[in-house]
């Protein structure tokens, strides 16, 4: 019996000790279940956040790299207007200033400036010629109206001027190739316009950069292409020429623009600087000198 009582006794006890163990496990599951679900519900919270932060780091690449593109513009794509975005020609040493045109100044090739024969003419120039072996391209900026373009209605005229002017599709849209007799030979030519805000940009192709496929002719295409043509605010008929004035440098560029803002801040001072003391004794003096006159024209 006391065996007996023992053994169940301690049967007992053994239950209650496995009941424990069981209900200690059960308790350690729950709590890693526990602790399972928070880590899955952190990381479903982190989630969305990585998300945002690897969408807004994409954005900022993809915004940096619109502004290298911006940056990075393919200028043999133009002409171009002075006010383009991305344009800023005036403190560029690659570009030449002739007032109304911007032109680049690539080695190997040769720019000649034609003085105007017209007494009558607002433009000091009359053309820009830049060579290149045998190849060359003359140069004229012309003011055109606000609205309408001026090319269509210049090639036109060429054509029904010359029968054997034919048009060509080129790199610049219509192109006019003109035979043109020079010395008792005749020469083609290939005359091309660009028409933009308020302005056309006339080019007149010679030599092996007038036809064919010579490397004379891309290279000085190129050259056109990269032209930056600046209208002003100055009143002009259309088909004016567009002022071509002598050129300049950037260094020379830089140098009026100092000399500018130095002027206007010693202008901004002067008439700021104002002394009525002064004044009055001017104004004293003079009225002095005139009631003199009299006098003495009495005692003469």
């Amino acid at each position: 019996m006391g065996l007996f009582g023992f053994g169940k006794k301690k049967h007992k006890a053994s239950d209650e000790d496995a009941a424990a163990q069981e209900s200690d496990e059960t308790q350690a599951k729950d709590a890693d279940s526990t602790e399972a679900e928070d880590a899955q519900a952190a990381d479903a919270a982190e989630a969305p956040a990585d998300e945002a932060q690897d969408a807004a780091a994409d954005e900022d690449v993809a915004a940096e790299a619109d502004a290298d593109d911006a940056d990075d513009i393919d200028l043999t794509q133009g002409p171009w207007d002075y006010d383009d975005e991305g344009i800023d020609p005036d403190d560029d040493d690659r570009y030449i200033s002739f007032g109304s045109m911007f032109l680049p100044l690539v080695e190997g090739l040769t720019i000649r400036a034609k003085r105007s024969q017209d007494p009558q003419s607002p433009s000091p120039l009359e053309s820009i010629t830049v060579q290149l072996g045998d190849g060359a391209i003359e140069i004229v900026p012309f003011a055109a109206p606000k609205t309408l373009g001026l090319w269509d209605d210049m090639s036109d005229e060429l054509l029904d001027a010359n029968k054997s002017a034919k048009v060509q599709e080129g790199r610049f849209g219509d192109e006019v190739m003109l035979p043109v007799a020079v010395k008792g030979k005749t020469m083609m030519t290939r005359i091309v316009g660009v028409d933009g805000p308020r302005w056309l940009l006339r080019g007149i192709f010679t030599g092996d950069a007038a036809d064919g496929e010579s490397d004379n002719k891309k290279a000085l295409e190129d050259y056109f292409a990269q032209i930056i043509v600046r209208r002003g605010d100055a009143p002009l008929a259309p088909r004016d020429i567009i002022p071509i004035l002598p050129p300049k440098t950037a260094a020379q560029r830089r140098a009026d623009a100092a000399a500018a803002a130095k002027a206007a801040k010693k202008k901004s001072e002067i008439k700021d600087d104002t002394d009525v003391p002064q004044s009055y004794d001017q104004s004293h003096k003079v009225q002095t000198t005139l009631r003199r006159g009299p006098m003495f024209s009495e005692m003469r």
